[in-house]
């Protein structure tokens, strides 16, 4: 008999599922040694950084020591100047007090020539300046840094004092003249100035004096050239030389007083009207195209 219910349905064959099995953990020795090298890498790569920005700055560090040594020149310069002429500012203005003590008991001034003036210093900071703007000055070792803050600070007061002492020497100026009757208001006046002048130029050459025992620790490494301009200036004669326009007043205190002049009015700076056409002479061509 036949199986009425028709042909059966095949019965399903076993088959197997296929999983993928996830991949077991990392044991802790796995984790620390790949941890251990991602973090090496960052270290080496922070490495290199650092001593790249290193290098650099350590190269504008050494360059910024260059840089200090040509200026501090030009202000080694004005201070060796100071010092030197000193002495001569000091009996300048002995004489200038003995004619006004003259004067105020005749009651007239005597005809007085040209006196002179302390030779005007341009004490240089730019430099240092240019540093602490750019940040560049942080990157001295600290002891270095406090110095060479000390040291511009002391520069930055020469350059006031300096100005303050030509305005006491335009008053002085008062006495150059062909003779004149002295008012008790323009004695006072000169008095004072001469006072001033006098503590100027005491407190000035005091500090020229202090600035080379401030930078002693800098350690400062002239140039051959730079050294041979100190140099120089140690031995530069203190008298005698014609003025030019670029050192009309070098050292003109150190003279004897120039010639009396026809009028009253004067002022520092005397032979500098002879030099003015000079001076046009110095003004640059602009007519022509820019080459």
């Amino acid at each position: 008999m036949t199986d009425a219910a028709g042909p059966s349905a095949a019965a399903p064959e076993d088959t197997e599922m296929e999983f993928h099995q996830p991949k077991p953990v990392h044991s802790w020795r796995d984790f620390v040694k790949e941890l251990g090298t991602i973090a090496l890498g960052v270290c080496i790569a922070l490495a290199a950084e650092q001593g790249v920005e290193w290098y650099h700055w350590r190269s504008k560090v050494t360059l910024a020591r260059e840089q200090i040594a040509s200026e501090m020149t030009s202000n080694f310069e004005g201070a060796i100047s100071r010092i030197r002429i000193g002495p001569c500012v000091e009996r300048r203005l002995d004489a200038l007090a003995l004619i006004l003590d003259a004067a105020s008991k005749s009651g007239a001034l005597p005809p007085v020539g040209d006196i002179g003036v302390p030779r005007p210093i341009i004490w240089s900071t730019g430099v240092w300046d240019s540093l602490v703007a750019s940040e560049t000055a942080t990157h001295f070792p600290t002891g270095h840094l406090q110095n060479l803050a000390v040291t511009y600070k002391a520069i930055q007061r020469l350059d006031e004092g300096g100005r303050q002492e030509l305005e006491e020497w335009k008053i002085l100026y008062g006495m150059v003249g062909p003779g004149r009757r002295l008012d008790p208001a323009s004695e006072a006046q000169l008095r004072q100035a001469l006072g001033q002048a006098r503590g100027s130029n005491r407190m000035l050459t005091n500090m020229s004096s202090q600035l080379f025992r401030t930078t002693k620790n800098l350690e400062i490494q002239f140039s051959p050239d730079e050294r041979a301009d100190l140099t120089l200036w140690k031995q530069m004669p203190l008298t005698g030389g014609k003025p030019t326009l670029y050192a009309p007043v070098r050292f003109s205190i150190c003279n004897p007083m120039g010639p009396v002049p026809a009028s009253y009015g004067q002022a520092p700076y005397s032979a500098f009207p002879s030099l003015m056409n000079e001076a046009l002479k110095t003004i640059p061509d602009f007519s022509g195209a820019a080459k």
